[in-house]
């Protein structure tokens, strides 16, 4: 991977067109990504590459293995990757509170590829902040739009 000419991106989806929708998306949008269909195939290809991803998109509800729980085996190994969770689930407690703590890590589907893209650029751009510490630009989950 050449993170100087695009920034590299996984995408962990399961339901195979959504990953391949998210794919071109973010390969129209200049970025580099790679993707996989569940959590141990998605740890794989991080730890495959050495952690050089510069963000990674997951989705909460999987089969098997949870987005959030992937999201926690990644921030154990490679503390500086970035997440951003999707989500379908507007009622789902995980994407209530996370979203609540940090509104700029969730997206809620159905989206679209502009919000999709800029909610990717926003994370690449921003440091990670804490939990409970607020958004710099208040930017919450995005409801509008066709993905999903």
């Amino acid at each position: 991977m050449d993170s100087h000419e695009k920034p590299p991106i996984l995408v962990v989806e399961d339901n195979t067109s959504l990953r391949r929708l998210l794919v071109r998306m973010l390969d129209g949008g200049g970025f580099a990504p790679d993707s996989a269909g569940n959590a141990a195939d998605g740890l794989a290809l991080v730890r495959q590459h050495h952690g050089a991803f510069d963000l990674a998109i997951i989705d909460m509800m999987m089969p098997e293995v949870s987005g959030l729980d992937l999201a926690t085996d990644l921030g154990r190994e490679y503390p500086s990757l970035k997440i951003l969770y999707i989500s379908g689930y507007v009622d789902s407690l995980a994407a209530d509170a996370l979203s609540r703590r940090s509104p700029d890590d969730v997206l809620l589907k159905p989206f679209t590829s502009q919000a999709l893209l800029e909610r990717v650029r926003l994370l690449l751009q921003t440091t990670r902040r804490g939990p409970g510490q607020a958004s710099p630009t208040g930017v919450s989950e995005t409801r509008s739009g066709t993905l999903g």
